[in-house]
């Protein structure tokens, strides 16, 4: 009966003309083909998933996107989380310099608490490493302190040799946990009231945060 409605449809026939031609009402024909439409909007629906499904396979992303980065994105108080790209040119320079494979060479994260200072690379509060296993390219860094401002590096440590910098994040300041002052809570009350001329940090205010939203 379908096959018959698209036949007379495709000779220009109206939905009455049809009705009449096939002794039938409008009622029914209409029926009949608006459930025709809804089988073929769920037949497109199933080719468009399977489509976007194939697009976003695993398989069809990228292993790099080819850029020379590390981004550090605050996961609460004590947590941060890093990835980070290199483009083959720059692993294979480094591999280069150091005279090994890529693969062979011992990589890390090293992970400076500069809270209030401006970081030359040297004068952090703290620092540790973490040893990655190799084709790592993200990380959660757990432990931390609240309210304290982190930069990361991702480099090179060969035996008995200096950490060598790859990648250098931009700063980061981890949040504080609810009800935490701020870290110069009682400086700021000792300026407001007057009983400091100048405010305690400024000597070592940094301006990270600052440039990083005006790159």
């Amino acid at each position: 009966m379908v096959e018959e409605i698209l036949a007379l449809k495709k000779r220009g026939l109206t939905i009455k003309q049809i009705a009449e031609e096939m002794d039938s009402t409008v009622g029914k024909i209409q029926y009949r083909l608006r459930k025709l439409q809804k089988l073929d909007q769920k037949s497109s629906f199933k080719k468009a998933r399977v489509q976007v499904t194939s697009v976003l396979s695993p398989r069809n992303i990228p292993s790099s996107y080819e850029l020379d980065r590390i981004v550090l994105l605050p996961q609460g108080p004590h947590t941060i989380y890093a990835y980070w790209d290199l483009k083959a040119i720059t692993r294979n320079m480094v591999a280069h310099h150091f005279t090994k494979s890529w693969s062979d060479l011992n990589k890390k994260l090293r992970v400076y608490d500069i809270s209030d200072l401006h970081f030359n690379g040297h004068n952090c509060h703290l620092y540790f490493d973490i040893c990655l296993p190799e084709m790592t390219d993200n990380w959660f860094i757990n432990d931390l302190e609240e309210n304290r401002t982190f930069i990361i590096d991702f480099g090179i440590q060969p035996d008995s040799s200096e950490f060598f910098t790859v990648l250098r994040s931009d700063p980061v300041e981890t949040p504080r946990t609810e009800g935490g002052s701020m870290r110069h809570s009682e400086g700021v009350n000792r300026w407001k009231s007057g009983d400091q001329k100048s405010p305690e940090w400024y000597e070592q205010f940094s301006t990270y945060s600052i440039y990083s939203l005006l790159k």
